[in-house]
């Protein structure tokens, strides 16, 4: 038993982390966190500095399209963020009913006010949440409502998760 809610949480989790990390890339797009000045070096890219990683490696891109340059390091952190929180959310719903409520809007604003107001500006990665312009927490907290209401819509369409509504 354990073991199948461990590997359906790996496989769901990661589809379901892919997925909602492209609709969180999209809520971006149109909705910016961070103005162009604070986003040359994106909190992932700036995480990754903090623990020792040159700016060489966190800033590097590839070139699609002849002339789009994406940073695929801060991608790969995004993604794997993405990700690995998918999985914990579809682990933790199949034996705590209680981390779907809202639909896992509740579970992608916990994730926000944990890292966007708590880890990050402890860690100096980010300015304390007070500090940030009123968009930039806007952006962040509608942004995570999405994501984490996304993983659950991928979660409860694919039955084998165990999340069920």
């Amino acid at each position: 038993m354990l073991a199948n809610i461990i590997f359906n949480s790996i496989w769901v989790g990661f589809v379901a982390g892919m997925i909602s990390g492209m609709v969180k890339i999209g809520w971006e797009a149109i909705f910016p966190p961070r103005n162009q000045e604070r986003n040359a070096t994106n909190p992932p890219q700036k995480l990754l500095e903090q623990l020792g990683v040159p700016a060489s490696v966190t800033h590097a891109t590839i070139t699609v399209s002849d002339d789009q340059k994406l940073p695929y390091v801060a991608l790969i952190m995004h993604f794997g963020f993405s990700v690995a929180f998918s999985m914990l959310f579809v682990f933790l719903a199949n034996y705590y009913a209680d981390v779907t409520y809202g639909q896992g809007v509740v579970y992608g604003l916990v994730i926000w006010v944990a890292f966007h107001w708590i880890i990050l500006p402890a860690c100096k990665t980010i300015p304390a949440a007070w500090k940030q312009p009123w968009y930039e927490n806007l952006s962040e907290f509608l942004g995570h409502a999405i994501w984490g209401w996304t993983i659950y819509i991928v979660a409860i369409g694919l039955p084998v998760s165990g999340v069920y509504f």
